[in-house]
């Protein structure tokens, strides 16, 4: 194959995560992503010392990524209409941004082999999202926008639905059609009517 053209770290991470997330992390050699990359095993040691550091590197930068990500948009909640607009951006990032779906489908190959990756899977897609929806619960709580409750039940109830679609193999616009008519019902149920 020939060479790829480009940074050649972040092409190393790019192809290694593509294959993972195919294959998973276990099936794939070095001599694989250095081939996909097109460049030898030796050249590509000189960027990575082991397969684990490229991992590592990926999660590194993956992380970055998604918390930037994250927090610029929850960054612009005020009230409800920004809490949808948000809910619908996460969406459509978690389920359309290229490396984040490849890194998730990597994790949920590894998670069940690997105790560091499902770790790393809950930190992502569960821990992060959750407590960053809480801390925006009980603000508008104390704004009295939201009904008075546990600000972390009602973090996994938003979210429990979003998670499952990670889940199945799905029509994307008939997903958000019933991602919509959740956060109707949710909307409904735990916000003060007067405000909304």
């Amino acid at each position: 194959m020939p060479r790829l053209k480009g940074d050649t770290k972040t092409i190393i991470l790019e192809e290694a995560l593509k294959l993972f997330a195919v294959k998973g992390f276990e099936a794939v050699s070095v001599r694989e992503i250095a081939d996909r990359v097109g460049i030898g095993n030796s050249a590509l040691y000189k960027h990575y010392e082991s397969k684990q550091a490229i991992f590592d590197a990926l999660v590194v930068s993956l992380k970055e990524r998604y918390l930037a990500q994250s927090s610029t948009i929850t960054s612009k909640i005020r009230g409800i209409d920004e809490l949808k607009k948000q809910a619908f951006r996460m969406f459509e990032y978690q389920t359309n941004d290229p490396l984040i779906v490849q890194f998730r489908q990597m994790l949920l190959i590894e998670q069940f082999r690997n105790p560091q990756m499902a770790e790393i899977y809950k930190e992502f897609f569960v821990d992060i999202p959750i407590n960053r929806e809480k801390e925006i619960f009980e603000e508008l709580q104390e704004r009295g926008l939201m009904v008075k409750g546990n600000a972390r039940v009602y973090a996994m109830e938003f979210y429990a639905p979003f998670y499952l679609y990670h889940f199945v193999d799905h029509d994307e616009e008939k997903l958000l059609k019933y991602y919509k008519k959740h956060l109707q019902y949710f909307f409904e149920e735990h916000f003060i009517k007067e405000k909304m």
